[in-house]
């Protein structure tokens, strides 16, 4: 079959199971070839083939809603609803994005890049159809480790209590999340692996025995497992649990799937997957590592990524004083495997829970224990109540590492970091900085830990930093909340933080100008100080920054400007009011003028103006 004709799933209704399990491997073969050439996530593509066309096989699509949780696993969904066409563009400029889009599809029902949501989702389906008085099923596929998601708890617990609702759940258990699964709910799916022996046995007979006998046996297993598992969270809850079944047997999942289509009540179907089946390094990677793969990159790598940077710094602040890390879920993202060996003690993966996390580091502080909790700068939003209440209200001293700040590129809409200093920037108390280069990661880092007792905000970017491990010294120097100044100019002042001041540079030098350009390493609190010094000079003044602009150091100084009478000329570039969608770095600057050409023109604007 040529990929690239499908149109819709309609095709897959007159296939046999057989051609079925021929079109897996063809899917199979296509996303490691095309993956490979453009980036995105492999590993969890790579284990949903077979499930995602036995769903696409029973269900009719689109009037069954089928909803997946983060929506990172859905290629194969995306071939069958006619897209295959497109994966040379995956994660490109303007091209097929690597989650579930709104815009792509009549297919797509639900778009959200964050995990444990699905269920909730299902549920708004459910209620959706009854009030309309809609037909079609509601299906959500979510992973071992997002049900363990609390959101994801408070969406099951209301769906198995109402019988008027009948909603499908399945899950996909392969043991994973990014990294390994880890909690008492993953041990309780182990337990439901362990009856791994009743999927084998099925395999076998199902080839030999005619379909009643296997129907007949189908109850015996049912029984012998309620004997050895006499705890079924699910069935506690008001639901019909089906399972553990071999989510990589497309005979079995369609039998079971149209079982549950005459089905009256809502259905849990646990499957079990090999995340990154059909690749040897994927299948046996138990870190996370073929999570996603990035497109190959034809320069030479400089440095180390930002998360392997503060990775090595906290390992070297061990040495100063012990702290404690949390960690929701991001053991690989954030490249602590390393810490995590070294210090088990001292390290905590608490799963897809940052809310937990937050509300835990919160007591830890309050125990004076210091405690660094890293997130994706998208993750971050998720426990704003947290942060707010339990650290910000009472000033407990925890330290986070926002990774991912600022716009993220081939992810997409729903992981561009563009809102945590918005939000960290209206909490009482917190401090909020951004380094420039390795040093002052160090510096600020060490300055969070020992020199303030205030929550603590350091942000990062996605992309690397000049570092060589095997060379490069993690050393410390006390700081103060401070701006710098990196160069001193007459002409026109630039204001800016963390990587982006070299565009500032850049712009400086190719325009030939007498700049003074302020690394404003402190975003909060802002340094008063030296904005006098800046605003006695009669020159006027841009504040670049990578964030969206509401709530961010631009506002901020205009309040300064206000409250001391000042009236310079004072511009800002930044995000305003927009949705940033995927595409390359470069280019998304450029849709956003925000790039070294967008610069030097607003400069070269400021300063003939005046």
């Amino acid at each position: 079959m040529n990929l690239n004709d499908i149109k819709d799933p309609q095709f897959l209704k007159s296939m046999k199971p057989k051609e079925l399990e021929k079109l897996a491997e063809e899917i199979r073969v296509f996303l490691i070839d095309s993956i490979t050439k453009t980036g995105g996530h492999l590993s969890s593509n790579l284990g949903t083939v077979e499930l995602i066309i036995a769903l696409h096989k029973v269900f009719n699509s689109p009037i069954d809603e089928m909803i997946y949780d983060v929506g990172h696993q859905t290629y194969t969904h995306k071939i069958l609803t006619g897209r295959a066409h497109l994966f040379d563009t995956l994660r490109q400029t303007h091209g097929l994005s690597g989650y579930i889009n709104y815009q792509e599809s009549v297919h797509d029902h639900w778009e959200s890049g964050h995990a444990g949501t699905a269920l909730s989702a299902l549920h708004g389906v459910l209620l959706a159809k009854k009030l309309k008085n809609e037909a079609g099923d509601g299906i959500a596929v979510i992973g071992d480790a997002s049900i363990t998601n609390g959101m994801a708890f408070e969406a099951l617990n209301l769906i198995g209590s109402d019988q008027s609702l009948k909603g499908i759940i399945i899950l996909n258990d392969n043991e994973m999340s990014i990294s390994k699964s880890v909690g008492s709910i993953s041990k309780a799916l182990t337990k439901f692996r362990s009856m791994k022996i009743f999927m084998k046995w099925k395999r076998t007979w199902s080839k030999i025995l005619p379909r009643f006998m296997m129907h007949f046996l189908s109850r015996v297993k049912r029984g012998i497992r309620g004997f050895l598992q006499r705890q079924n969270i699910f069935e506690d809850l008001g639901y019909m649990y089906i399972g553990p079944i071999d989510g990589h047997d497309i005979k079995s999942l369609i039998y079971n799937l149209e079982r549950i289509k005459k089905v009256k009540k809502s259905v849990v179907l646990h499957i079990i997957t090999e995340k990154g089946k059909g690749h040897v390094e994927a299948e046996n990677d138990k870190v996370g590592a073929y999570h996603g793969v990035s497109k190959p990159s034809n320069g030479v790598k400089k440095g180390i990524s930002w998360s392997e940077m503060i990775s090595e710094i906290m390992i070297k602040i061990q040495d100063v004083e012990k702290t404690f890390v949390i960690m929701p879920a991001m053991e690989v993202g954030t490249s602590f495997s390393g810490f995590a060996k070294m210090y088990k003690d001292r390290y905590l993966d608490v799963g897809i829970a940052e809310e937990h996390a937050a509300t835990m580091a919160a007591m830890l502080a309050h125990h004076q224990i210091k405690v660094f909790l890293p997130l994706y700068a998208t993750f971050s939003q998720r426990a704003f109540d947290q942060i707010l209440n339990d650290i910000s209200r009472s000033d407990h001293h925890v330290v986070f590492g926002i990774d991912r700040a600022g716009i993220v590129g081939e992810d997409g809409s729903t992981h561009q970091g563009l809102y945590d200093v918005s939000m960290f920037n209206l909490m009482p108390n917190v401090v909020i900085s951004m380094p420039y280069d390795a040093k002052e990661a160090m510096d600020l880092l060490y300055y969070g830990f020992f020199s303030q007792k205030h929550p603590f905000v350091m942000r990062y970017p996605r992309g690397s930093v000049l570092f060589d491990k095997e060379k490069d010294d993690v050393t410390f120097d006390l700081i103060k909340p401070t701006w710098v100044k990196q160069s001193d100019g007459r002409k026109i002042t630039l204001i800016s933080y963390g990587p982006s001041l070299d565009l500032m540079h850049k712009a400086k030098d190719e325009l030939g100008i007498d700049a003074t350009i302020i690394n404003a390493r402190f975003i909060k609190p802002i340094d008063e100080e030296m904005l006098h010094t800046i605003f006695k000079q009669d020159t006027p003044v841009l504040v670049y920054e990578e964030v969206a602009n509401t709530g961010s150091l631009y506002p901020q100084i205009l309040s300064f400007m206000a409250k001391h009478n000042y009236h310079h000329k004072i511009t800002s570039m930044s995000i305003t009011d927009v949705i940033v969608d995927h595409g390359h770095y470069q280019d998304m600057l450029k849709a956003l003028h925000m790039d070294l050409e967008s610069v030097k023109d607003v400069i070269k604007e400021l300063i003939h103006e005046t």
